[in-house]
């Protein structure tokens, strides 16, 4: 068994690769592809795809290809959207969806890609896992929330923008830029796939700086779930 793991940035790979015996490294374009094993010898392949739904798409399909995983987990940061959340709290997708697309003219769903479902769904085996492997950090265990996850090539840190998403995913919890796409890859692949975020900012701020302060810890937060998942598969 071989489990994916997707990162957007250096810093969402960081706790991995502390956490992670890399015995081999592989670049493949501007992607970087870290082969080795947990602490608890599951044989596990890291990526840094880069920020953005091409780089995402790119990566997940690579590695599938590639490395042949079993699962694919896409682990980092993300902006709130859902009502009593807080930063550091973690969110793992039930399901995922575009919140900028719009085939609606023709008959679509509001962020439905053109022929492809409204939403994808998680693998119901990782969010179980999730929910258990939650319990066991004691730090995370009253901080995780599961729902929708939307993502778009935006960085939403405008009231008037967040509240649009809202609008159209009132059940949406968090805003990011590459679980949509790594999950529509997945899914064509049938392979099982979840979303963990960890909450770095509220996606309203008119500025970065409470994103930048919060990079590293809501990172580790949210890998230190997905370890604690692997470690249960």
């Amino acid at each position: 068994m071989k489990i994916g793991i997707i990162c957007a940035m250096d810093e969402e790979c960081e706790y991995f690769l502390q956490n992670i015996s890399v015995s081999q490294t592989k670049t493949v374009g501007k992607s970087i592809f870290y082969c080795g094993t947990t602490a608890d010898g599951k044989e596990v392949v890291l990526s840094r795809s880069g920020i953005g739904r091409s780089n995402a798409a790119s990566v997940c399909a690579l590695m599938i290809a590639l490395y042949d995983v079993d699962y694919v987990i896409n682990c980092g940061i993300a902006g709130a959207l859902g009502a009593n959340l807080h930063i550091g709290d973690i969110v793992f997708s039930t399901d995922v969806a575009y919140h900028d697309v719009d085939f609606s003219v023709f008959g679509y769903k509001k962020g439905q890609m053109a022929g492809e479902p409204e939403r994808f769904n998680a693998s119901s085996e990782l969010l179980a896992k999730a929910e258990i492997a939650s319990q066991t950090i004691s730090e995370l265990r009253t901080k995780v929330k599961k729902g929708l996850i939307v993502s778009g090539d935006q960085f939403i840190n405008d009231k008037a923008v967040k509240s649009e998403i809202i609008k159209n995913f009132p059940d949406a919890l968090a805003t990011e830029c590459e679980g949509a796409p790594i999950a529509h890859v997945a899914t064509n692949f049938n392979i099982p796939f979840i979303v963990i975020r960890s909450l770095s900012d509220n996606a309203d701020e008119n500025e970065v700086a409470t994103y930048e302060f919060n990079v590293k810890s809501a990172s580790e937060n949210s890998a230190k779930l997905v370890l604690a998942i692997i470690k249960m598969l």
